[in-house]
């Protein structure tokens, strides 16, 4: 029996299945329930440390960060009794060298939208090194934490095409030799009538 190999139908039944797959990849990863984030992962900044007055767990979502909203959720326990701490204050202070820009926060329940966590949804209007200063203050004292947040610049249309680009010259060409080799094979039917 003779082995058939792929025909064009099947060739361009696997390039669009592949280019959907890659086209899928390319778009941002829903937030998962636990960051709070618009999309990605999570960045763990401090996990369960103790920093200061308090043990802390700090995080930063999406990482990698781009320019739009980032997330940074905090959880604070006393040292001591291992209690959560239910009413710190907690600033969030948020610097770009290269610009000078300059925003202050805070990170709350409210934006949490739990009792256990402290969410702060920051809208970051450029990309760059954002340097990160929080204070949590409250009844056994302060604790701070700095660190350094890089952010990206937004994923733009064009990207898109760029990704697509590629499959779609492999599609016009699978297309066209599809188109060559149907139109050859009507006009061989029309010779043998």
């Amino acid at each position: 029996m003779k082995e058939r190999g792929w025909g064009v139908h099947e060739a361009l039944r696997a390039l669009a299945v592949v280019w959907a797959l890659a086209a899928l990849g390319a778009l941002p990863s829903p937030a998962l329930a636990s960051n709070l984030g618009p999309g990605g992962g999570q960045r763990v900044i401090v996990g369960d440390q103790v920093v200061g007055a308090y043990r802390l767990w700090v995080t930063v979502a999406p990482d990698p960060a781009q320019v739009g909203q980032i997330t940074i959720v905090v959880r604070v326990y006393d040292i001591r009794s291992g209690a959560q701490v239910n009413d710190p204050t907690i600033a969030v202070k948020l610097v770009n060298p290269a610009d000078g820009t300059v925003l202050n926060t805070a990170a709350t329940h409210r934006d949490a939208g739990n009792a256990i966590d402290f969410a702060d949804h920051i809208d970051i209007p450029s990309a760059g090194t954002w340097d990160v200063a929080m204070h949590v203050s409250g009844p056994a004292g302060t604790s701070d934490v700095s660190f350094v947040e890089p952010v990206l610049a937004p994923r733009s249309a064009s990207t898109l095409l760029y990704v697509g680009l590629p499959f779609l010259a492999a599609l016009v060409f699978f297309g066209i030799s599809w188109q060559r080799h149907a139109g050859g094979r009507s006009g061989h039917l029309k010779a043998a009538r």
